[in-house]
């Protein structure tokens, strides 16, 4: 993947603006803690610098100016860090580091300033440092000053910002390698799904999306593609076979109508045989008739046509119709047909299509089944949801054959020899996914049991 490609990504640019928001949050965060830090640093030495000089003032109060002066000069200019000075009232220096600064009457009445360079000693390790000081005028006039150089809170606070400045620099480079290792993943993963794409456009049907292990938004939209091809592939695999099976089936009785028409054709040809052609050619016209439009009725409703006109219906009572309907022709063949239904089952569909559906399943029950058999119309609730069957207890079929019955024109052998187009159940198939229904047949011991999940 080309780098200009990765920079270019969605992925990348949505990596980039989350760091870039996330950046901007650190850096709003990183200088409210600078300044909350910085405040109570400076606050910490302004209060040991209150302290030291309330102290003085109390033992000034005790002993006198002269103690005073040998206890600032036994402090030393390095006395706890900090620098103090002494004038008498009349501005002559007494003691400290702090008493050639000229400061003013203005300065004492400020209490606190910073001491620049020119206003402090020169210090022998290293040039002169800006000293905030505290100014205060004793009982007898004099002045005291203590002090702190700045330079030790600056250090602080120059080691926290370097500190804080490398801290965001490795949060940029880490979240800049992260967004594009992360995008660089992405794209690998869309890629793979691009080609598998372009191998299906060419013709290879069978190629699926690698699906991964993550379980993440990809590999859902993988899972979902992947279904939609399966899908696909079945119904083109459905429709290679449609034509054929068309033509075979209905080859048949237009090949025998041709036949019976041509010899009602004839001139010494009796009345008789010529109108029993023509009966005979309009049933099986009328036949073919019927597989398209049942064919027709597989498209429409697997195009979703009749979604529209969903309803709410109760599928105990269909059923029950249904059941009522059928149950004497099946008496006359010889078979009895039970309902043991739930009540009520609300749900939401097309009324004429559910009854069709359970229609067809009876109705293909009673077509390939001996006398003397039982076919059940039931439904059932268990933990997984609400079940509608139509079994029975004939001879049922195959495995193989079993998983074919949904497909369009397909027969079991045994049933060859009876009327019908083979369209009877995937009609029922094509409805219960347009009701978004399972389908399934399975053994009944003996017979065959067709389970729709209907929950």
């Amino acid at each position: 993947m080309p780098q200009t490609s990765l920079i270019r990504s969605t992925s990348f640019r949505l990596a980039a603006n989350y760091l870039l928001l996330f950046t901007l949050s650190v850096l709003l965060l990183g200088l409210f803690l600078y300044a909350s830090v910085r405040n109570e640093i400076g606050h910490d030495f302004d209060a040991r610098i209150v302290e030291e000089s309330e102290s003085l003032q109390s033992d000034f109060a005790k002993h006198g100016l002269e103690w005073l002066q040998d206890a600032i000069v036994a402090h030393g200019v390095g006395g706890g860090g900090l620098t103090y000075g002494l004038k008498d009232a009349h501005g002559k220096p007494f003691a400290g580091d702090l008493t050639d600064g000229g400061y003013s009457d203005e300065d004492v009445r400020a209490g606190w300033i910073e001491m620049r360079e020119d206003q402090s000693e020169e210090r022998g390790d290293g040039p002169p440092e800006i000293v905030r000081a505290l100014f205060t005028r004793l009982a007898d006039g004099s002045i005291l000053v203590v002090g702190d150089e700045q330079r030790r809170s600056t250090g602080v606070m120059r080691a926290i910002f370097w500190v804080f400045v490398w801290a965001l620099a490795a949060t940029l480079g880490l979240g800049t390698l992260g967004g594009l290792y992360s995008s660089s993943l992405f794209l690998r993963r869309i890629e793979a799904m691009s080609q598998t794409a372009r191998g299906i456009m060419a013709g290879d049907w069978r190629r699926r999306i690698p699906e991964s292990k993550a379980n993440d938004e990809l590999s859902a939209v993988a899972r979902t593609f992947n279904r939609m091809f399966d899908r696909i592939e079945k119904l083109l695999e459905a429709n290679k076979h449609v034509s054929a099976d068309i033509a075979h089936d209905l080859r048949k009785p237009l090949a025998r109508t041709l036949r019976r028409l041509e010899a009602a054709r004839g001139d010494d040809a009796a009345p008789e045989i010529a109108k029993a052609a023509i009966e005979t050619g309009i049933a099986d016209i009328q036949g073919v008739l019927e597989t398209f439009n049942a064919l027709l009725r597989i498209g429409q409703i697997e195009a979703g046509a009749r979604r529209a006109a969903f309803k709410p219906l109760d599928l105990t009572e269909i059923a029950g119709e249904v059941a009522d309907a059928f149950r004497p022709a099946a008496e006359e063949e010889g078979k009895t047909l039970v309902a043991r239904l739930e009540t009520p089952l609300p749900m939401s569909g097309d009324r004429e299509l559910r009854t069709q559906m359970i229609a067809n399943l009876v109705d293909n029950a009673l077509r390939h089944t001996p006398k003397g058999i039982v076919i059940e119309v039931a439904s059932e609730r268990g933990a997984g949801g609400t079940q509608f069957i139509v079994a029975d207890n004939g001879t049922g079929g195959a495995v193989a054959e079993r998983e074919r019955i949904f497909e369009r024109f397909y027969r079991v052998d045994a049933a060859r020899a009876t009327p019908g187009s083979g369209l009877g159940l995937s009609l029922v198939a094509a409805i219960a996914e347009l009701h978004g229904l399972n389908c399934k047949a399975s053994d009944n011991g003996p017979g065959l049991r067709v389970t729709i999940d209907l929950v």
